[in-house]
């Protein structure tokens, strides 16, 4: 996009914000079309790509709403995002339908995790913020199009850790909130953990106010360090500090922290673990978390924790005052769930 931003430098500041509202205006198709533009800067943009995604290959489950796409980047690469929807039949209920994607930061990701499908494809590059937006742009258009409904929430839980590429990542995040209706709280980031770049965000007044995920999985040090090889054994010190940086920077209700914990048979499911947990949890105050049962891929080393177990888990966490969640995964039959994402299409 540096051809794009040569050209802003000679506009006023007020013509990147027209050209921005057009981006995610779903009846414009390219910028010939944004016509509070002068007909001389119109040509100058015809040269440009539209969008800086194409679509290469679209999945749809059989079994549910969920729709997974590849996407080829400009320079060949690929990135794969998905839409969960949950469309209502209007004439039978008042329910309103809901569409929710998700997005990537990085083509492949360099954590490794030992559970996660896309650490096996390995690290190729940060996306830039253009790349992010225009994974929202690319299913913003879908949905006009197919149901004729808008993107009522985004997580940054595709490919890639997200505060790897803090900066990207964060000003992708303000086109959209400047652009659409879809508000802080609609939007979550899942992280691992980056302690580098988890201190810059409390202190950074142009980070957006969404809400955080953190993919904990343990609050054991041996067993985290063998699921995700990034672990520290000071991290859960760190945590203990951290969030209460970040509980002064956002004290609204709405964006608390959250928690999210795979469930894996025999890894980390048993009573240590689960004592472990709400140890770990208790230092910090009310908190969410999500149970995610394990999504397999077609090469796992791992098996999901069974239903019973996984119930178990979640009565134990609300006896101990926590909010607890069992994830429902959408689109398991295309590998569009969690962790299973690796430009295999």
């Amino acid at each position: 996009m540096s051809e794009l931003e040569e050209i802003f430098k000679e506009q006023p500041k007020y013509r990147r914000k027209q050209i921005a509202a057009a981006w995610f205006d779903a009846k414009i198709k390219g910028y010939s079309d944004i016509t509070t533009l002068p007909k001389e800067l119109r040509e100058k943009l015809e040269s440009l790509p539209w969008m800086s995604v194409k679509l290469k290959i679209m999945q749809d489950s059989k079994i549910d709403q969920t729709w997974r796409a590849l996407l080829e980047l400009s320079d060949g690469e690929m990135v794969e995002t998905v839409l969960m929807g949950r469309v209502s039949k209007k004439e039978f209920s008042e329910d309103e339908s809901r569409f929710t994607i998700c997005i990537s930061s990085q083509v492949g990701c360099p954590m490794n995790c030992s559970f996660c499908a896309t650490g096996c494809s390995g690290f190729k590059r940060n996306l830039s913020k253009e790349e992010i937006v225009d994974q929202v742009r690319f299913w913003n258009y879908f949905i006009v199009e197919k149901f004729d409904e808008k993107i009522s929430n985004i997580v940054m839980m595709g490919q890639g850790e997200p505060l790897l590429n803090y900066d990207n990542v964060r000003d992708a995040l303000n086109i959209v909130l400047e652009n659409t209706e879809i508000g802080p709280t609609k939007i979550t980031i899942s992280t691992v953990g980056v302690p580098p770049t988890m201190d810059r965000l409390p202190e950074d007044r142009y980070f957006p106010p969404v809400r955080l995920a953190i993919s904990l999985h343990s609050a054991i040090n041996d067993t985290r360090k063998k699921l995700i090889p990034s672990h520290s054994s000071d991290f859960f010190d760190f945590m203990l500090v951290w969030i209460k940086k970040y509980a002064e920077r956002f004290s609204s209700r709405s964006h608390f922290i959250g928690f999210e914990y795979i469930m894996l048979n025999g890894v980390n499911d048993d009573e240590k673990h689960l004592k472990a947990l709400i140890k770990f949890l208790s230092k910090m105050g009310h908190l969410r978390i999500n149970l995610i049962p394990y999504n397999s891929s077609d090469d796992a080393i791992f098996k999901s924790s069974p239903d019973v177990t996984i119930k178990v888990w979640q009565e134990s966490l609300m006896k101990a005052g926590f909010t607890c969640t069992i994830r429902h995964s959408q689109g398991q039959d295309i590998f569009a769930a969690c962790g299973q994402l690796r430009n295999s299409i």
